[in-house]
């Protein structure tokens, strides 16, 4: 017994011992940062010693702006007839434009790609309800990864090379969280913003639902963006605090801002309702509609939720948990519930019984999610809920890379090499 136990401590000393060696190389070498994303301000901060190796200051920081650089082309920013965009050499252009001229858009990817866009004369809000073509793709939580959903698109014949739409009567959804993460953010926005006009000249249609990662860029939240995001709306802005700059890029000023004020966090499509996080119990206790509901998101596009008002319906909206961009009860799994835990909530799943009600309230058959994360497009709930994010390939044409078609009625999963196999 004494031995066993010799071990077991042996075990747990040795264990202790890496995890620290671990946690303090990777500090020494690659830093740490106690740093408050809402203003950029390094409570304390230490570089790590890869610092000396490339463009990031070295040393020590305490209540200090963290260094933010632009890094790769971006862009461009519209705001009235003037645009801003970052150029190869990383360096902030602007010049006035010509609103009715194409404007030309340059990808950050090894390839170089380009396209043209041309500005909207004018923004109108979208519809709530469509009825369903004979063929629809959705994909989801993108996250400015242009080649993924580029190649995507080009492989299920959706546009062709030359980026015209030759999907004809279809639809095309994104159903949400094409912001973050990725290094071609703006150009996969100005992709679909280009994408809207060719499709209705067809008679087809996009739908671009917005998702947690949409909503959170309009108030300013960039947790999770890269850092030459924030370098780009400091320029611009000329605001310091991470989120007043971040906020502004995305306000009522600029084309990128107008525009994803017009969208979405619920639309249905024939029997099938898309929406990004998923719809649950309480929402159908208030009665609140696909109308209301999009009203009073839009109504706190650009507004963080402060969890202050007393108007219940307003909470099951915008605030995390119940929302329809951030709720998770339709994908509930130990990850997820285990998050959920360590921050002093409860994940509850939705029962088949409660799916069956939200259904029926919406006269719907089906519903599609996005955000919650899945190996591959798939099914629940006996076929009822069909689950759409999945970790896209980072290069073109890859297999990674899926999506939902619904084609005469009939689902299937679609890949990033134009591959399609029956749900």
């Amino acid at each position: 017994m004494k031995k066993y136990k010799k071990k077991i401590l042996k075990i747990i000393k040795w264990s202790a011992i890496g995890i620290f060696g671990y946690w303090f190389l990777s500090t020494l070498i690659l830093g740490h940062t106690d740093l408050n994303s809402e203003t950029g301000i390094q409570n304390f901060g230490w570089s790590g010693l890869d610092a000396l190796f490339s463009d990031q200051q070295f040393g020590f920081f305490i209540d200090e702006p963290y260094k933010t650089n632009l890094q790769g082309v971006d862009g461009p920013y519209i705001f009235n007839d003037t645009k801003f965009w970052v150029n190869e050499k990383s360096k902030l252009e602007n010049e006035k434009t010509d609103r009715t001229k194409p404007i030309e858009i340059y990808v950050n990817n090894k390839t170089k790609d380009k396209f043209e866009i041309t500005l909207k004369s004018f923004y109108q809000q979208e519809s709530e309800y469509y009825d369903l073509p004979t063929k629809l793709i959705a994909i989801s939580d993108i996250e400015g990864n242009f080649n993924a959903l580029h190649s995507f698109l080009i492989n299920n014949k959706v546009i062709d090379k030359n980026n015209n739409w030759i999907f004809g009567n279809g639809h095309l959804v994104l159903n949400g969280d094409f912001f973050d993460r990725g290094e071609n953010v703006t150009q996969v926005l100005w992709l679909i913003y280009s994408l809207e006009n060719k499709a209705k000249e067809n008679n087809g249609k996009v739908h671009f639902i917005n998702g947690n990662h949409e909503i959170m860029n309009l108030y300013g939240d960039i947790s999770y963006s890269a850092h030459r995001y924030i370098e780009v709306a400091k320029q611009i802005s000329n605001k310091e605090h991470w989120d007043e700059a971040s906020k502004f890029i995305y306000s009522e000023k600029s084309e990128l801002g107008k525009w994803l004020r017009t969208k979405n966090v619920v639309e249905k499509i024939g029997n099938y309702i898309f929406v990004h996080g998923g719809l649950n119990k309480k929402i159908i206790d208030e009665d609140l509609d696909i109308v209301q509901i999009n009203k009073i998101a839009k109504d706190y596009y650009g507004k963080k939720f402060d969890g202050k008002t007393k108007n219940l319906k307003e909470k099951l909206i915008v605030q995390s948990q119940s929302s329809p961009y951030w709720d998770r009860s339709l994908a509930t799994d130990i990850m997820y519930k285990t998050v959920f835990f360590l921050n002093g909530a409860s994940l509850e799943k939705t029962t088949e019984s409660e799916l069956e009600k939200i259904l029926d309230f919406y006269n719907a058959k089906k519903i599609v999610i996005g955000h919650s994360v899945v190996d591959e497009v798939s099914t629940d709930y006996n076929g009822k809920v069909i689950k759409i994010d999945v970790k896209h390939g980072k290069k073109k044409n890859s297999a990674k890379t899926q999506g939902l078609l619904i084609e005469n009625g009939i689902e299937y999963r679609v890949n990033g090499l134009g591959n399609k196999v029956e749900l």
